[in-house]
């Protein structure tokens, strides 16, 4: 087990969460204070790096982090919505594929220690970087106890990924989105088929007319389901 941090991963750190948006005077106040940089070294360490130091357990409480701070930034933005809509929302913004997409905006596959045989496998990357997201989520708070330094960063990317989801039809529900597009021109329903996955996930193909419109993955059939049928809608929507 680490004891110190290497003072030129710390500076990669540093850059890291700059790039977040965590200012200079920002990152040496919490610093002033006995700041963590292990647990966020740490985050960002995949098990197949190592047995017994990784983000394993962060990823765990970083899956309630990210939940609470998106729950909150819903319950500000769109309180007057009900209950079941915001709970539509949040499980499309807390997906992998949301995620992954903001993890590789501040390009996390750069700062993540991980072996070669993962690096290489691009079908386990988008789980790769949205569970080091997650544990780094996990130590930003357990560093601070403050999700402020989460909020920062994750509400602009929240409000422009909720913001598309409420502009699809049924909410971001995109299996029932394309149940209504193919019955009302065609009046034909989907096929959804399930086929081998790879490292643990699911995968689905969405089938209609003799044609494989969408493949989606997921660590459930249900989200796969959802994800194969988002691009499904977007292809048959340019017809």
């Amino acid at each position: 087990m680490k004891s110190t941090i290497d003072p030129r991963r710390q500076r990669e750190l540093v850059r890291l969460l700059e790039r977040m948006g965590l200012e200079q005077s920002t990152l040496e106040r919490v610093n002033s204070a006995g700041f963590d940089w292990l647990l966020i070294d740490q985050a960002l360490v995949h098990p197949s790096f190592s047995n017994d130091y990784n983000n394993d357990q962060l990823e765990f409480v970083g899956d309630s982090v990210l939940r609470l701070s998106v729950s909150l930034f819903l319950k500000e933005r769109y309180g007057d919505r009900k209950v079941g809509h915001l709970a539509a929302l949040r499980s499309h913004l807390v997906s992998d594929k949301t995620l992954a997409e903001i993890a590789s905006i501040y390009e996390l596959q750069k700062y993540v220690v991980v072996s070669n045989a993962a690096r290489n496998d691009p079908q386990a990357l988008r789980s790769l970087l949205a569970d080091a997201l997650e544990a780094l989520m996990a130590a930003l708070y357990i560093a601070t106890c403050d999700l402020a330094y989460i909020r920062k960063w994750l509400d602009p990317h929240m409000q422009h990924f909720a913001e598309s989801l409420l502009a699809i039809p049924a909410l971001g529900n995109y299996k029932v989105a394309l149940q209504e597009l193919t019955q009302g021109r065609w009046k034909r329903l989907p096929e959804y088929r399930n086929v081998d996955g790879v490292n643990n996930l699911f995968c689905v193909e969405v089938w209609f007319d003799d044609r494989c419109w969408g493949k989606g993955q997921g660590k459930s059939i249900k989200a796969a389901q959802q994800e194969a049928a988002a691009i499904a809608l977007q292809q048959m929507s340019q017809l």
